[in-house]
């Protein structure tokens, strides 16, 4: 049986490859039926599979009659996948006639319907939204109203009121006070009028405006990082709603308001959100830091519907950006997102080694459970382990044998964390509400010679550095619930400058140097740096309890 499944999966994949597609769909029938793992390697062939047949691969599995229940889930996810990448993968969706299957792909139908441009689809989802009455995609249609199309703008006022929430109708109404206004319109609206004689409320969100608090918004990218750090905690008090209201200032091009806004994202987790971070990680010119937060935020998000946008994330140049994108990815595992990820792995590139190790350095759990399949990824963790990485690293990957039951294994790698820890060697504090953040120090301060304790907590990290006097502190301007400079008001009450130095790294860069110097001052802050410090600033940092250090670049 086992040679007979191999055949078969070769012959799948060499089908594919000459695009011999009748055979393929032969072959498919065949294995789609198979127990795990085999299963899963099918899928994840179709998941790598060039467009043009996978698409037709795909459309043959969805309508066909067969839908095992463990299979059909992770083929719909599968669709939704490529259709994040290839719009008119979505249309797969449509065909198969599948309310559930549409359902999960709102927020993707959002994401179309304010970047399509192909008239054709966008009337096909517009039509399917509103025979289905999905809400959710009410604002994207009634956009089309003011667009110059008189073919969707037509779709879009039926499907609003076969859809006929209170929703749909205050869009249709408010069309109706302007230029926009026809008869298709005032028509739509006369029958939601008979259909509906209760006095209809507005939808919560449009009563929520950023308008209603220009100052605290202003405050956001204040000179006064107190008013900033202010500002941050009234909006991340606010809800969602807020959060929502503020995505409209991520366009601003101002990077310090963009990151707070990403910040407060994190905090709140509004989930018409998602479709705009998307867009951040899509653009071409944007600055790092701006794309490490939309990373970030799309991390504290429960589930995705889909994170096959990610994925170029994992090619990013910027250690610290990729390793935020691993972290997203971890949470948002599907058949697509992992056999990406396994086929750059073990492509025998330099990059494929360099993302096992960032995948390792952000503990990715799920990540690392699922590639120990892997003869290449499992070659490159051993010697990472074996070599420059931090035990908190080691420690995940003890965890996840312990996990299998592979004790010997895991046997081998404590024996390995106990030679490591017999080191002495001086130990940093780092403190961060982002694991991402701490990750990417840990990596830089094992980099640098030193160990590390992590805290996301601020009060965690003051209780570790009573009890043990660490030779540097490392921590974000704005934690979730204070500010660096507080933070180290209380270090000093214990340990003066010169014995216990403190860098502030901030993800912000448009601060008043003469007024955060002000406050360094008084707190006794070492040094502050724009995120991530250079090995040069973290080992100038603990050289400044002997003498002060060399002037760095952004050291403040």
């Amino acid at each position: 049986m086992g040679d007979l499944v191999t055949d078969l999966k070769i012959n799948l994949k060499k089908s594919i490859k000459t695009g011999n597609l009748d055979q393929a769909k032969l072959v498919l029938t065949q294995l789609i039926s198979l127990p795990e793992p085999d299963n899963r390697e099918v899928i994840q062939t179709l998941a790598l599979a060039p467009d043009k047949p996978a698409f037709e691969l795909l459309s043959f599995l969805a309508t066909s009659e067969n839908k095992d229940p463990e299979i059909y889930p992770r083929l719909i996810q599968l669709i939704v996948d490529r259709a994040h990448l290839k719009f008119n993968f979505v249309s797969i969706l449509l065909d198969t006639g599948d309310r559930e299957a549409v359902i999960h792909a709102v927020p993707l139908l959002g994401h179309i319907l304010s970047n399509e441009t192909d008239r054709a689809l966008l009337g096909r989802i517009i039509r399917t939204a509103g025979k289905l009455k999905i809400d959710p995609l009410t604002r994207n249609i009634a956009e089309f109203i003011f667009y110059d199309d008189n073919d969707l703008k037509a779709e879009a006022v039926k499907a609003l009121e076969r859809i006929g929430s209170s929703r749909a109708y205050e869009m249709l109404d408010q069309a109706s006070k302007t230029e926009k206004c026809d008869p298709d319109i005032l028509d739509a609206l006369e029958f939601l009028d008979g259909k509906n004689s209760a006095p209809r409320t507005p939808s919560p969100e449009q009563t929520m405006d950023t308008d209603d608090y220009p100052d605290d918004l202003k405050s956001l990218t204040s000179a006064d990082i107190n008013k900033r750090f202010a500002s941050f905690l009234f909006f991340s008090q606010k809800g969602p709603e807020v959060s929502l209201a503020l995505l409209k200032h991520l366009k601003t091009g101002n990077h310090d308001l963009i990151v707070n806004i990403l910040r407060i994202i994190t905090r709140t987790i509004p989930l018409g959100a998602v479709n705009e971070l998307f867009s951040l990680i899509n653009q071409k010119k944007i600055d790092n830091t701006i794309k490490f937060a939309a990373y970030n935020a799309l991390e504290a998000f429960p589930n995705l519907e889909s994170a096959a946008s990610v994925v170029q994330g994992l090619l990013e140049p910027a250690y610290f950006v990729r390793l935020a994108a691993v972290k997203t990815l971890d949470k948002n595992l599907s058949d697509f997102v992992c056999a990406e990820i396994k086929n750059k792995i073990e492509s025998g590139t330099k990059k494929g080694e360099v993302l096992a190790q960032t995948i390792l350095d952000a503990k990715a759990k799920h990540l690392i459970d699922y590639l120990m399949i892997s003869d290449a990824f499992s070659y490159i963790t051993s010697n990472y382990l074996a070599g420059p990485a931090p035990i908190p690293v080691l420690d995940t990957f003890i965890e996840i044998l312990e996990n299998r039951n592979l004790r010997s294994t895991a046997g081998k790698y404590k024996g390995l964390r106990k030679e490591k820890t017999a080191q002495r060697k001086k130990v940093i504090v780092l403190i961060s509400s982002s694991e991402s953040i701490l990750n990417t120090y840990s990596k830089l301060v094992v980099g640098c010679g030193f160990s590390c304790l992590t805290f996301r907590h601020s009060q965690e990290a003051f209780e570790a550095i009573v009890s043990q006097k660490p030779c540097a502190v490392i921590c974000d301007l704005f934690l979730n619930d204070i500010t660096g400079i507080d933070l180290a008001v209380e270090v000093r009450e214990l340990y003066p400058k010169e014995e216990v130095p403190i860098l502030l790294s901030c993800l912000q860069k448009d601060l008043d140097k003469s007024l955060i110097q002000k406050e360094m001052d008084r707190a006794g802050v070492t040094a502050l740096c724009e995120f991530p410090a250079t090995p040069n600033q973290i080992k100038s940092l603990v050289k400044s309890k002997a003498t002060p250090p060399a002037k760095q670049g952004p050291l403040l």
